[in-house]
């Protein structure tokens, strides 16, 4: 499964894992996450997900064991050996017929969150070949952001191909608008009976039109929604003054940050990008969109030939370009979009997004030159036809 950069990911990962916990039927679970040094790499996900089987296979662990005493070094060895000695051939061992009453799903969420490109490529790699032989029937259930290199294992790698995959989109999600609309209601329902003062607040508060705003601001993104009621929900404040600072309908007082966490999305975003100058690309880039989005409505795409035209780069340049930020745009076929709406309130708040070389004068010098050019062009050529 995967989705752009706060699309709620891991929130369902969790979900889903607790929910099998509870059923019985959940194997094991790695949650990859940056921050984390005993999270970011792979080192640790094979002996962790193997720790968590041994609970929930009974009769595996002499095999594993055994495995283990032959192989003093096996934690230092390749991901492949390791997936083979501490998870195939202890469950080849076990030849055990119960397995309609084992647990069958193994969650692997975050694999984005993985330091290292080729280790993520890499654990794929493994899984995907351990898989035909494992005698049991498990499920390997793995969520990433649709980085261009995790994307590519799964659309072309030959051992991705030889075993069944299904793929969602979570940002594609025909019902997310749905969903984020009964999380906010809910979460205001909970507001106004918790906080000290929800007795004082209207029972309709807030209205249908402040959630239908609040909905279509998170572009079917949970983090936005997570980030606006986590802000309002402050019990040192008023929950009905915050929710007007949201909307715009007064501003914030002074050091009041009610984006913090979104920001915080972002910024680890554009920290992925290697330089200053692809950096400087990018925001011309996001530019472009950002006019295209005010003269004909947010979300419009715009084809990607025609930016790459604009910026006088060679044809799949613009792909190259994109690559680090793949969370937050789309690149469908020939077109380029936005995925969160609110990247461009974080690019126009010089508070939160002013570090960033984001220049609409220069987005407009690149769209004037590149007219002018043209003009000149067709004036010379126009001069050779007459």
């Amino acid at each position: 499964m995967h989705g752009g950069a706060g699309v709620g990911k891991s929130a369902l990962a969790q979900s889903l894992s607790e929910k099998f916990q509870e059923k019985e039927q959940l194997a094991a679970s790695f949650f990859f996450f940056r921050s984390d040094p005993s999270r970011n790499n792979g080192d640790h996900l094979i002996p962790t997900l193997v720790s968590q089987l041994v609970d929930t296979f009974e009769g595996i662990v002499p095999f594993v064991e055994d495995r283990i005493r032959k192989n003093r070094a096996l934690f230092a060895k390749k991901y492949q050996i390791q997936i083979q000695e501490l998870l195939v051939k202890p469950l080849l061992a076990l030849k055990s017929k119960s397995w309609v009453n084992h647990p069958r799903l193994i969650v692997i969420d975050g694999l984005d969150e993985c330091e290292n490109p080729a280790v993520q490529r890499e654990l794929l790699r493994v899984i995907a070949i351990s898989i035909p032989h494992i005698p049991y029937p498990l499920r390997f259930f793995v969520t990433s952001r649709p980085e261009a290199h995790i994307m590519r294992v799964f659309n072309h790698d030959p051992d991705l191909q030889a075993i069944t995959v299904h793929r969602y989109n979570l940002s594609d999600d025909p019902d997310k608008d749905m969903d984020i609309r009964k999380f906010l209601e809910k979460e205001f329902v909970e507001i106004r009976r918790v906080h000290s003062v929800g007795q004082h607040l209207p029972h309709a508060w807030p209205d249908r039109r402040a959630i239908t705003s609040l909905v279509e601001r998170s572009s079917g993104h949970f983090i936005y929604t997570s980030t606006v009621i986590r802000y309002i929900q402050s019990p040192r404040h008023r929950p009905d003054d915050r929710l007007e600072v949201i909307l715009r309908l007064r501003p914030p007082q002074e050091g009041d940050r009610p984006y913090d966490q979104l920001d915080a999305l972002y910024e680890l975003v554009f920290k992925g990008v290697e330089t200053r100058g692809q950096l400087e690309k990018i925001c011309l880039v996001l530019g472009i969109l950002y006019f295209q989005s005010k003269r004909v409505g947010l979300f419009t795409t715009l084809l990607h030939y025609t930016i790459e035209k604009l910026l006088e780069m060679k044809p799949g340049d613009l792909v190259l370009l994109l690559d680090p930020i793949l969370s937050l745009v789309a690149i469908d076929g020939e077109n380029v979009r936005i995925l969160h709406k609110s990247l461009f309130d974080y690019f126009l708040d010089f508070t939160r997004g002013g570090h960033l070389p984001f220049d609409l004068a220069r987005v407009h010098e690149v769209a004037a030159t590149y007219i002018l050019k043209q003009k000149i062009m067709k004036d010379i050529a126009s001069a050779f036809l007459f």
